[in-house]
């Protein structure tokens, strides 16, 4: 069943949501982690509704979508429960064991603005950036998509990212580093289409095995 509503448009730290304005318990009659697909600004994404507590529940909004309205601002949403998210990953051709290639290098591309996940992982694997976007969808990447896409394309990778907290730290010779807030390609010793990145800004990275 489809729920339509007006939400506003909040921010919260670094977090930009829309509070659902119904108590979620009561009328989906579910409770936990309720995975969704949500229709905002002619944007179509899948996303787990964020608890609060007592059947309150936000709806976490990317930058892309956020950035196309203001804060405060009545959004028309259409929300939809769904059983799970869907993985991107579940009809690849390729695998672990036949990877859509060997990485033993880096062609650089020009990424488009806001797909600077999407950007890493087309150079790891070889691929249009336009192919990754309409895999992994027109949101802004995290790390779960990344993976997700990863795995598509057969390429492996260490189990979680590792996060420095502000320690100093070595990167491995292949990475996606998530530096203030943005993925970039790191590859022998330097950022790909980057070279001005600060490394305290470092939030977290994920080794790529080649």
């Amino acid at each position: 069943m489809k729920y339509r509503f007006e939400g506003i448009l909040q921010q919260s730290s670094n977090r930009t949501f829309i509070p659902i304005p119904f108590n979620v318990w009561d009328k989906l009659n579910q409770k936990g982690s309720i995975p969704c697909r949500v229709d905002i600004l002619n944007n179509s994404f899948e996303c787990k509704l964020v608890p609060k507590g007592n059947g309150v529940y936000w709806i976490p909004v990317s930058k892309n979508i956020s950035k196309a309205c203001l804060i405060g601002e009545a959004i028309f949403v259409e929300m939809e429960p769904i059983a799970a998210l869907s993985r991107i990953n579940s009809n690849s051709p390729y695998s672990a064991e036949h990877p859509v290639r060997v990485i033993d290098g880096i062609l650089p591309i020009q990424t488009k603005p806001g797909f600077c996940g999407h950007g890493c992982v087309a150079m790891l694997a070889g691929v249009d950036i336009q192919e990754v976007i309409d895999l992994m969808g027109k949101e802004h990447a995290s790390w779960s998509k990344i993976m997700e896409a990863l795995d598509y394309y057969g390429i492996s990778y260490a189990k979680k990212p590792v996060y420095p907290k502000g320690k100093n730290h070595t990167l491995p010779k292949c990475c996606i580093v998530n530096n203030d807030n943005s993925f970039w390609l790191w590859y022998n010793n330097s950022f790909c289409n980057e070279n001005n990145l600060d490394h305290k800004k470092t939030v977290s990275f994920l080794e790529i095995y080649t």
